[in-house]
């Protein structure tokens, strides 16, 4: 197993980017926040992953910046972060609310007293909690707080060569999860099962966690098109469609492939062909210089063309990189262009009330025919039994 990593080199350049950024749009003070389930932005600046707790990444802009945490991660984030500052405030805890008796952090208040901003950006914008909000506000006072999310996005929007070697090694350990289901499916079998086997081949084979939780949706759940694996056993002559991610290096992949078991009906393999023809067309369109919403109406015309468009939910792709689904997302309504090393996921999901699939695999924009992350056995998979 080979280890890709992003450099503190780059770490570094990520702060000084933002800076130069935050300057032009006269902010004094960015506040990058995240989740557990959404860490991009402060894995982005500092390499931390919260676990149960939240944190941010508290940018001047001018200055070094720190990383805020909660109450029980000093030690974790430590251990992890790229950003040698760390402040633990309450704000950050865990949602369950533990009071911490006579604990004495520091509080909303000290960090406006120290870094005296006069405009706050908030980077997480449509995720930053309410009482989080409304503590910043009385800290705050008159300061301006403003959403800062499109002065992240973009700076990350384009890929550097370490960010898309991982993302090329994400892509390959994918490929072995979904390969190693390959491998094992029979009917009978639950999809908790399947989505099981994915993920221990994956951090089996150099993953540092799966990108998403592992899809494995059969017969009528295939028509979700977010879901989470059950207990329901997988059939023969029914859709069983994956969505099969890992993440390497803070940095996600993904596989989407429809399955069939023994004998395929007729009307099955059609509607699997429209979705693997309606996917490769999207990647012959995605070239730098194609707006967006150009690749998009095609793909949908095409599907539309044969019979299937009231099964068109989203797409036909989306942005991918700390998240294997980031903005943008490209749709007919999209007004981008498409640049050199953008990365997309290649999204194609259709489903009625009866059955659904999902097409999916990485792409990185170049100047003509663009980079595949990922080839493996783009056909129809329908398995003996």
């Amino acid at each position: 197993m080979k280890e890709i990593i992003i450099p503190d080199t780059e770490f570094s350049k990520r702060i000084i980017n933002t800076q130069t950024a935050m300057k032009a749009a006269d902010i004094d003070l960015l506040l990058a926040f995240s989740t557990e389930s959404e860490p991009a932005y402060v894995r982005y600046y500092s390499d931390y992953w919260p676990s149960f707790e939240t944190a941010a990444v508290l940018i001047p802009a001018t200055g070094n910046p720190a990383l805020l945490a909660g109450p029980e991660s000093l030690t974790f984030a430590a251990a992890r972060t790229k950003i040698k500052r760390i402040i633990q405030m309450m704000d950050f805890r865990e949602s369950s609310q533990p009071d911490y008796p006579g604990s004495t952090l520091p509080t909303w208040n000290d960090i406006v007293s120290e870094f005296k901003p006069k405009k706050i950006g908030i980077a997480g914008w449509h995720m930053f909690p309410h009482t989080m909000m409304s503590d910043l506000k009385d800290a705050a006072g008159n300061c301006e707080i403003m959403n800062a999310d499109e002065i992240i996005r973009a700076i990350c929007i384009k890929k550097s060569e370490n960010e898309l070697n991982c993302l090329r090694e994400a892509a390959r350990i994918s490929e072995l999860g979904f390969k190693a289901v390959l491998e094992q499916i029979k009917p009978g079998m639950t999809e908790a099962q399947l989505a099981g086997i994915a993920a221990g081949a994956m951090l089996a084979n150099g993953a540092e966690s799966t990108g998403y939780p592992i899809w494995c949706c059969s017969g009528p759940n295939s028509t979700q098109a977010i879901s989470r694996p059950t207990l329901r056993k997988v059939r023969e002559s029914e859709i069983i469609h994956f969505s099969v991610g890992a993440k390497v290096a803070g940095y996600s992949a993904s596989i989407g492939r429809p399955v069939v078991l023994g004998k395929c009906p007729e009307s099955t393999y059609k509607f699997m062909q429209v979705g693997l023809d309606a996917m490769k067309m999207t990647i012959d369109l995605m070239q730098a210089g194609t707006l967006a919403s150009e690749v998009a109406k095609k793909v949908h015309g095409y599907i539309i063309k044969q019979g299937y468009g009231e099964t068109i939910l989203y797409g036909p792709a989306h942005g991918c990189g700390q998240m294997e689904c980031e903005f943008p997302f490209l749709e007919t309504s999209s007004s981008f262009t498409l640049e050199e090393n953008m990365v997309f996921m290649v999204d194609v999901f259709m489903g009625d009330v009866s059955m659904g699939q999902r097409w999916e695999d990485g792409v990185i924009v170049k100047n003509g025919t663009a980079e595949e992350l990922s080839s493996y056995k783009r056909q129809l998979n329908i398995l003996e039994v």
